[in-house]
């Protein structure tokens, strides 16, 4: 396994939990090169003068970097998937490892937001918040639980 190139590496030199699943190079190659505009400005379509390019663009951009920003992101998919699954009142077994699939990735969301608040509010504030949303994972998957 090659060791990639960048600040995200770990001590090891081996890939960490901040490393990217695509890389910028990758990136350019890939998807992201129709985010490019035609005209050959250089700037990209989520800069757009024009409301009705630059809005959809910029939601396509940033739903992008947020799933290649970290591997856990990628199960973000099963979120919608779940509600689906679940208004539509398929299968409860089908609608429950969904809907487990997509808790992971929001419960990494969940504490990096409660990490960043911690740092903007003091250690005291951010252990309570920490204590009071650490825990709220396993409070809906119990309850989910229970209900059913």
């Amino acid at each position: 396994m090659t060791a990639p190139s960048g600040n995200n590496s770990g001590a090891d030199g081996n890939a960490d939990e901040n490393t990217p699943l695509v890389t910028n190079a990758a990136s350019s190659l890939g998807n992201m090169a129709s985010l490019r505009p035609a005209n050959g400005d250089g700037k990209p379509l989520y800069e757009d003068d024009r409301a009705w390019v630059r809005y959809p663009m910029s939601f396509l951009h940033l739903t992008w970097a947020t799933l290649t920003s970290n591997y856990t992101n990628v199960l973000l998919v099963f979120v919608p998937v779940g509600i689906v699954l679940g208004a539509l009142e398929m299968d409860p077994t089908a609608v429950f490892i969904v809907n487990f699939l997509a808790i992971v990735p929001l419960a990494a969301l969940l504490s990096f937001a409660t990490e960043e608040l911690s740092a903007k509010l003091g250690q005291t504030i951010g252990g309570l918040l920490n204590a009071t949303f650490g825990n709220a994972v396993e409070l809906i998957v119990s309850c989910s639980i229970i209900s059913s």
